[in-house]
């Protein structure tokens, strides 16, 4: 966090930058009850260390998980070091993912469809040789708005859910490289220890979610109207069936929608300096949340099928300096 003061800018910690946002949010919600006139009890000393200040996270959707079933995250070796040295797993930003409808709405992929089917229809492709057409065009910039709304405001960290021994090629090709390593735990450990955790809320937060991903083809309208049925669904963890081959369980953080404000320059402070400290409050990558837990949980380390000894020797130095007690194997797949 960096604040200007007489022309100069003063970087804080991270932990610093969360304590002045958790200040903020207690000084906006004391101002505006304060104009009604009476103290919410949130705010009286007997309640002052609520638990509804923390955020618990809640796994949904996993009846259907059974016991032999693993977690597994490739990850190449800077994304290892930084889970091992800050004890957290990083969540990014949605409209940071390469699927670009990540958390769409439901009723938005019909319109798409239709809008696709418009376009291809040849009465329009007639047309459009004398005119310009622009099927749904305002409807289509709802979708957009509406999509980076959604996107904005959740964070995710991604797995593959399957059997524990199932090394999958296609996620070392696509989520790592020779000398990098993947991390593996019990669906069911996971699940017991990070029901456990209690993370801050800062005055930002909504939830943590935890689900495994429901796939369907995203062309077939009559499985949409179905799944708009349910009013409890959340697209977040919805994906198109040409991505069913990643398995993905989603851990997801929400925030409370906001409006995000401009950048506001000031005169004598260079526009690099207060873009950076906009940045930092308000169109951060991603979040963090840090496992309180950290050396209880089970994870496993598997180096990649093609790692080289000397970089397996430097994996099992960092766990060894952070005396770290996971247990560490060998790819069971034979790669050249």
């Amino acid at each position: 966090m960096t604040i200007a003061w007489h022309g100069f800018f003063l970087e804080f910690s991270p932990k610093i930058q969360k304590g002045v946002l958790y200040l903020e949010s207690l000084v906006t919600n004391i101002a505006t009850v304060t104009i009604g006139g009476t103290l919410p009890a949130s705010y009286s000393d007997e309640n002052s260390m609520r638990d509804d200040r923390f955020l618990k996270p809640k796994f949904i959707n996993d009846n259907s998980v059974g016991e032999d079933k693993y977690l597994w995250r490739y990850i190449d070796l800077h994304k290892f070091l930084s889970f091992v040295t800050t004890k957290s797993i990083f969540l990014t930003r949605l409209d940071k993912f390469e699927d670009k409808r990540e958390g769409i709405a439901l009723n938005h992929i019909i319109y798409k469809n239709l809008k696709r089917k418009l376009d291809n229809n040849p009465i329009f492709s007639e047309i459009s040789k004398y005119a310009t057409v622009d099927n749904l065009g305002p409807t289509m910039n709802k979708i957009e708005d509406d999509l980076k709304i959604i996107q904005r405001f959740n964070f995710a960290s991604c797995w593959v859910l399957c059997d524990g021994n199932h090394e999958s090629v296609a996620m070392w090709n696509l989520y790592s490289s020779p000398n990098s390593i993947a991390l593996r735990i019990k669906y069911s450990d996971f699940k017991a220890l990070f029901q456990t955790e209690k993370i801050m809320d800062y005055g930002l937060s909504e939830s943590i979610i935890c689900s495994p991903i429901q796939y369907f083809d995203f062309q077939q309208d009559s499985k949409i109207l179905e799944l708009l049925k349910n009013k409890d669904v959340d697209t977040i963890f919805l994906k198109d069936s040409s991505f069913e081959h990643e398995k993905e369980f989603r851990i997801v953080f929400k925030e409370k929608v906001r409006e995000i404000p401009a950048v506001n320059y000031k005169e004598g402070i260079s526009r690099k300096h207060i873009e950076k400290f906009h940045n930092s409050m308000y169109n951060y990558p991603g979040k963090s949340i840090e496992l309180n837990h950290f050396k209880d949980y089970p994870f496993e380390i598997i180096f990649h099928p093609k790692s080289e000894e000397w970089a397996k020797s430097n994996i099992k130095e960092v766990v060894k300096e952070f005396k770290i007690p996971f247990k560490i194997f060998e790819s069971e797949l034979e790669l050249k």
